[in-house]
C-alpha cells in the first residue's frame, strides 16, 4: 500500500510538470521563445548571477548564526562550502530535500546527524515564514498588484500562519504529550532557537535581506529578457512565485515554475515568449550556482560524508 501511494504521488508530480509544460509548448509560440531567448543580454545575466551567488552567501551564513547557536562549531567558510554542495546535489535530485541532507551529514560529521538536519529544517521553515510575510506585506502594500482571491487570501493568511507558528513554537509545543519527540527536540535541543530573541532577529533580518536580493535577480533577468517593471512588482510576484515552486507537486519546480512566470508577468502585458524566457533563465541561474558547488565538491574531495561514525574510532576519539 505504501509503494503504491509512492507511485501515485510521483505520478502527480510528474503528470503536474509535463501537462504544464505540455500546456505551454501549444499556447505560445516556440518561434518566439527561440527568438526571446537568442535576444537575452549576457549582462544583465551576469548581474542576476552575481546577486543569486551572493544572496546564496547570506543563506550560508544565516544557516552558521543556527548552527553555532545549539554547539554545532565549524567556521563560515565551512558552512558557506557544505551549503554549496548542498545547491550541487539539488541539481541531481527533484527537490530540496536531497541537499539539505547532505549539507546536514557534513555539519554533523557523523556524530550528531539528527541536529545539524534540524539546524537545516529550522532554516527552510525561517526563511519560508519570512517569505510568506514579505509576500503577505507587499500585498498589502500594492493593492494595484492584487492577484486573484484565492492567490492573495492563500499567501496572507500563510504568511501569518507561519510567522505566528514559528515564534509561538515553544508554546505550542506544550500541548503535544510529554515524552514527544517534537516536544523533547522544540524543548532541548532546538531550545537556543528561540531562547535567544537576538538570535531570532539576527535570523530574520538576515533572511529578509536574503530573498531582497532575490527580488533583485528577478528584476535583473527582466532587463535580461528585453523588458523593465516597477522594483515594485517584482517584490510582489516573487513571494508567491517562490512558494508556488516550493510545493512538492512538481518535478524540480518545472512547469511551476514557467506557468508562474506566464500567469504573473502576462498581466502587466509582457509578451508570454519573454515571460516563459525569464522562467528559464532563472532556472540556469540556479544551475550555475549548483555546479559551483559542485566544483566545491571536487576540489575538496568529491567524498560524500558517513551518517555515523564507526564506533571503534568514537571510541579512539
Amino acid at each position: 500500500m505504501q509503494r503504491l501511494r509512492e507511485v501515485a504521488w510521483w505520478g502527480l508530480r510528474v503528470g503536474t510538470s509535463l501537462g504544464i509544460v505540455a500546456y505551454i509548448l501549444v499556447d505560445v509560440n516556440r518561434g518566439d521563445i527561440w527568438r526571446a531567448v537568442m535576444s537575452v543580454r549576457l549582462g544583465w545575466i551576469v548581474v542576476a548571477i552575481a546577486l543569486y551567488l551572493v544572496g546564496q552567501v547570506l543563506s550560508s551564513f544565516k544557516w552558521a548564526l543556527l548552527g553555532r547557536s545549539v554547539g554545532l562549531r565549524g567556521g563560515l567558510l565551512e558552512y558557506l562550502r557544505f551549503y554549496f554542495i548542498g545547491m550541487f546535489f539539488n541539481l541531481l535530485g527533484v527537490s530540496t530535500l536531497g541537499g539539505d541532507v547532505v549539507r546536514a551529514l557534513y555539519l554533523g560529521r557523523g556524530r550528531r546527524p539528527g541536529l545539524a538536519l534540524n539546524s537545516v529544517l529550522f532554516d527552510r521553515v525561517s526563511g519560508l515564514a519570512i517569505l510568506m510575510a514579505l509576500g503577505s506585506v507587499t500585498l498589502l502594500a500594492y493593492p494595484e498588484y492584487q492577484f486573484a482571491g484565492p492567490i492573495s487570501t492563500a499567501v496572507m493568511a500563510g504568511g501569518i500562519a507561519l510567522v505566528v507558528g514559528w515564534w509561538t513554537c515553544p508554546w505550542l509545543v506544550r500541548f503535544l504529550p510529554e515524552g514527544t519527540r517534537i516536544r523533547r527536540q522544540v524543548e532541548t535541543e532546538l531550545a537556543p532557537f528561540w531562547r535567544d530573541s537576538r538570535l531570532l532577529i539576527r535570523v530574520s533580518l538576515v533572511s529578509l535581506v536574503f530573498h531582497l536580493s532575490q527580488v533583485c535577480v528577478q528584476w535583473a533577468l527582466l532587463e535580461a529578457a528585453g523588458t523593465t517593471l516597477p522594483f515594485t512588482y517584482c517584490l510582489v510576484f516573487h513571494p508567491i512565485l517562490s512558494v508556488m515552486m516550493a510545493l512538492p507537486v512538481s518535478i524540480g519546480g518545472f512547469g511551476v515554475r514557467e506557468g508562474g512566470y506566464l500567469y504573473f508577468l502576462t498581466r502587466v502585458n509582457v509578451d508570454d515568449s519573454i515571460a516563459v524566457t525569464v522562467g528559464l533563465l532563472w532556472w540556469a541561474v540556479t544551475v550555475v550556482a549548483g555546479l559551483v558547488g559542485g566544483a566545491l565538491f571536487l576540489m575538496t574531495g568529491a567524498e560524500l560524508p558517513k551518517l555515523r561514525v564507526r564506533e571503534e574510532r568514537r571510541a579512539t576519539a
